[in-house]
């Protein structure tokens, strides 16, 4: 009969009962079916829990207490982007494998990295639903793959190219910044949070113990760093220590990089110092030489760059240097080989691209880099004036 719809109560272990329907005998045999399957294994489906408040407690309970705020940050600004708007107000046990893949369909043609991240929420969120017997099973499809647009990963500076750079932002607090990065290939969190406390200026080190985390809210400087590999010792070159000992002379904040009131570098702070080398720099050959836009500034620099991408030649310019790959692995704060040889990789790419690079030591930008001597020895002396402490050769081996 047309519009008849058939209805039965199936009994829970709590003495309640659930009602179910179709419009059809075969259908409610279905769902009673599938009932009767989620209760055996212990699923609660009297729950009327949204996905997005679910996806709040999984936040306060799976990663608030292990992530430092700004990773926080940047997953609860992933899923409010691109989850929460298309999940949000759906109850929980009936969010369905085609919703997920409609999410990740809309973001084909944002980055894979994104995707990933996106995926990645997803799943925590509904195995963690899984574990506490909210739902039967993950709607996020065990083969799933994610998609996206590959970012392409930025070439190294050339060394012709760091010089200019250096060139560019000399006289600004711009300067410090790249020259710090070229040179030690410390991560952006790092120099701003560099403490003149860390910097033993005799045996020439950089102890790196320090990391800067932008918020909203405010700087934070603590001694957590990404990994525990970062925590290393880097030789200072002897244009970076002329520089830093020139800047420590009557400065009277704790931080190497600093605001006028003597704080670690804001976000806005660190953007305008960046801006520094944006404003510098030309899209159009032409414009080279010429001021910037209501300003004296001149714009001396024909490429794009990046403050990671400064990191990147350091760690290139390393095994230019022929460094092993063990201890490029120590300077850079990998905590894996992989991630040192996924630069390695990049950059053999690149030297079969140009049919320029050589296996001698190329010149940091106005000083040195390690190199090879005769024997095979690696001599990382020739990093600093003078030669390396017993500190820094029990952390890498010199064979």
């Amino acid at each position: 009969m047309k519009g008849k719809l058939y209805r039965t109560a199936v009994p829970l272990p709590n003495g309640k009962r659930k009602w179910i329907s179709s419009t059809t005998k075969e259908g409610l045999d279905k769902k009673k079916k599938e009932l009767l399957l989620q209760i055996s294994a212990g699923t609660d489906v009297l729950s009327d829990t949204t996905f997005e408040e679910y996806a709040e407690l999984w936040f306060r309970v799976y990663k608030e207490p292990y992530l430092r705020p700004k990773s926080i940050e940047t997953l609860r600004t992933t899923f409010n982007t691109h989850i929460a708007p298309y999940l949000g107000s759906i109850p929980l046990k009936k969010v369905t494998p085609m919703q997920i893949q409609m999410i990740l369909g809309n973001m084909a043609d944002l980055s894979k990295s994104l995707n990933d991240k996106v995926v990645q929420i997803l799943r925590g969120i509904f195995n963690a639903a899984v574990d506490n017997n909210l739902i039967s099973k993950s709607p996020v499809p065990v083969r799933l793959r994610p998609g996206g647009v590959a970012t392409k990963e930025k070439a190294a500076l050339t060394v012709e190219q760091s010089k200019q750079l250096l060139n560019a932002v000399f006289g600004t607090r711009a300067y410090l910044f790249c020259l710090i990065a070229l040179q030690t290939g410390m991560r952006r969190g790092e120099i701003c949070g560099l403490m003149w406390g860390d910097i033993d200026f005799d045996a020439q080190v950089i102890h790196v113990t320090h990391n800067a985390v932008f918020t909203n809210a405010q700087t934070v400087v603590s001694n957590d760093l990404k990994t525990s590999a970062a925590r290393r010792d880097i030789p200072i070159p002897p244009t970076l220590l002329a520089v830093l000992t020139g800047a420590q002379k009557d400065n009277a904040s704790p931080f190497v990089l600093h605001m006028n009131n003597g704080k670690p570098l804001s976000q806005t702070s660190f953007s305008n110092l960046w801006d520094m080398v944006r404003r510098r720099t030309v899209d159009d050959a032409a414009d080279l030489g010429k001021p910037a836009r209501n300003s004296k500034m001149i714009r001396s620099l024909d490429f794009h760059v990046t403050p990671h991408q400064l990191r990147h030649t350091y760690i290139t310019r390393l095994f230019e240097s022929g460094l092993d790959i063990k201890e490029i692995q120590y300077l850079a704060g990998h905590s894996t080989v992989d991630m040192t040889l996924r630069v390695y990789t990049h950059y053999q790419h690149e030297s079969r691209k140009k049919k320029r690079r050589r296996r001698s030591a190329p010149h940091w930008a106005e000083s040195q880099v390690p190199t090879r001597c005769n024997t095979g020895a690696t001599v990382l002396s020739k990093i600093c004036s003078k030669p390396v402490s017993k500190h820094f050769r029990t952390h890498i081996r010199l064979d």
